[in-house]
């Protein structure tokens, strides 16, 4: 998810609350669509991820009187239209920033990894002792953590 669009709430319109309502007031209670359109009119607006997902669904899933229920192509082309328009936003901003020469705007900034061991890899002991050079402990060691691994 875009770090910037996270919080952004679109404000339904008045045609498309309009439509809502009339299908709101044709359904049932257990008709599927409900709560999502009652929740769509008491709100007055959705939020991103809300967007996102109901653009999904109107795209892949929904079919039939599910789809006209929470308002059809209506209101696919009014998230489209305010996802793309935000999205192109964020974007244009972004592309801006890096053209006046800012560092690439588009990655997160991050640290490097300072430890010993930064790839996080188990390293293997080194026999020091004279007796464990001779028994090879430390390989039978290894041995059997690798069986372990394996089991």
């Amino acid at each position: 998810m875009n770090q910037d669009l996270k919080n952004d709430k679109y404000v339904i319109p008045d045609e498309l609350r309009s439509k809502l309502k009339t299908s709101l007031s044709s359904m049932d209670k257990s008709d599927k669509g409900y709560s999502r359109c009652s929740t769509l009119l008491g709100d007055g607006n959705v939020t991103y991820s809300q967007a996102k997902k109901l653009k999904h669904e109107l795209e892949n899933e929904l079919e039939g009187s599910d789809y006209d229920n929470v308002g059809g192509d209506d209101m696919l082309t009014f998230l489209d239209s305010s996802l793309g328009n935000r999205r192109y936003s964020v974007k244009g901003g972004k592309k801006n920033r890096m053209n006046s020469g800012m560092e690439n705007q588009f990655l997160k900034t991050h640290t490097k990894d300072n430890s010993n061991n930064p790839t996080k890899v188990r390293k293997v002991k080194v026999a020091t002792k004279s007796d464990d050079i001779m028994n090879n402990r430390a390989i039978y060691e290894d041995i059997a953590r690798i069986k372990k691994l394996i089991k």
